[in-house]
């Protein structure tokens, strides 16, 4: 089969979305029986410059111009079998019975806080679109699949759960202290902390994480709290309210290259995730991979990704959250049997699984 694979939205931000379109695209292509098109925007993403595959580049610069016209025309004069769409549905007014559209979560319903206005009604715009006209879904839990065919009403048999993996990077083995202190001084990290990685936006409920820190820091179980991820939308007054003191133990990275995530995984004390809500949520994944132990919210898709590795809290819930912070941190570091509980439920996340998965939805769906 000729398969068309949109890898455009990598020149975008990149997160959780973006971070499964290349990792899923990087294992299809090891399939040599079919003939990949790759699409990309501006220039070749460097991960796939190397791959053999036939590749295709679309000039662009303005997001929703290139994504509505100039995508989906140039989509018109590519002769192909299948058009997979990883990171977001197919643009509006490409209509092909041979699109397959990925929806990672209905956040603009289950979650609406958690955008901008008129972008929770143009998701919902293209997840409709995608459910009446394109009916193959792909989407990544079972959580989201249940939501899909709930409010979008596709018939489950036409929806295929698709998991993120956990790259090889992540692992636990020991990170050398020349490279610790290379992370250490690139993003002044503190040498011990509680880690939450994730793009810094509301839904990812991180007020709560502080509020609880904050309490906890005046009664001496907490120290430094170290919040990764770039910065999103209404988060000017993240930190208002909170004494200076405290302040000056919470440290802000940015945005983390990827080849320094498995050591901030692993020097870190705890991973923390709060989360109101998640299509699937990988970073808590990432780093019980890398033998950190995980707290997390109980929303969502966490209890079905992170399985009994994880140590829940009710989500939203202020007392549940410091409890189980101040209990976690009373546990010796380093505790063998947790650390492998989590490695051990990261290794049931395979990409090559997922994509054999998928490639025969491709030839199953005629």
């Amino acid at each position: 089969m000729r398969i068309c694979v949109d890898l455009t939205s990598l020149a975008d931000n990149f997160s959780g979305i973006e971070r499964f379109a290349l990792s899923i695209t990087k294992e299809l292509l090891r399939d040599e029986k079919h003939h990949w098109i790759l699409l990309f925007k501006n220039s070749i993403h460097k991960e796939f410059e190397k791959v053999q595959a036939e590749k295709i580049v679309l000039k662009g610069n303005n997001k929703l111009v290139f994504n509505q016209i100039i995508l989906p025309l140039n989509l018109l004069k590519i002769k192909a079998d299948r058009y997979f769409f990883p990171a977001f549905p197919a643009p509006f007014f490409f209509f092909n019975k041979d699109a397959f559209n990925t929806i990672h979560d209905l956040s603009c319903w289950d979650c609406p806080g958690s955008n901008k206005r008129y972008m929770i009604w143009y998701f919902k715009l293209m997840y409709w679109k995608a459910s009446l006209f394109n009916k193959k879904i792909v989407t990544v839990s079972e959580f989201s699949k249940n939501r899909i065919c709930s409010i979008l009403h596709v018939k489950p048999q036409n929806i295929v759960v698709v998991y993120n993996g956990v790259s090889k990077q992540f692992n636990s083995e020991k990170i050398d202290d020349s490279r610790k202190k290379q992370v250490v001084d690139k993003y002044s990290l503190p040498s011990s902390y509680i880690l939450s990685l994730s793009t810094l936006e509301p839904r990812k409920n991180l007020r709560l994480l502080l509020d609880a820190c904050a309490e906890l820091y005046e009664e001496g179980v907490v120290d430094d709290i170290v919040l990764a991820g770039r910065k999103g939308w209404k988060m000017n007054d993240f930190l208002s309210g909170y004494q200076e003191e405290f302040l000056s133990h919470v440290y802000f990275t940015g945005f983390v290259d990827d080849e320094d995530l498995p050591a901030i995984y692993k020097m870190a004390k705890l991973f923390v995730f709060p989360s109101q809500y998640e299509g699937f949520g990988i970073p808590p994944l990432e780093a019980m991979a890398c033998g950190t132990r995980v707290v997390s919210s109980d929303a969502a898709s966490m209890p079905e990704v992170l399985g009994n590795a994880a140590v829940y809290f009710k989500s939203k819930n202020l007392p549940a959250l410091k409890i189980v912070l101040k209990n976690e941190l009373n546990l010796v570091e380093g505790n063998s049997t947790f650390a492998e509980s989590g490695i051990q439920q990261a290794k049931k996340f395979n990409w090559n699984n997922e994509a054999v998965k998928l490639i025969c939805f491709f030839c199953e769906c005629q």
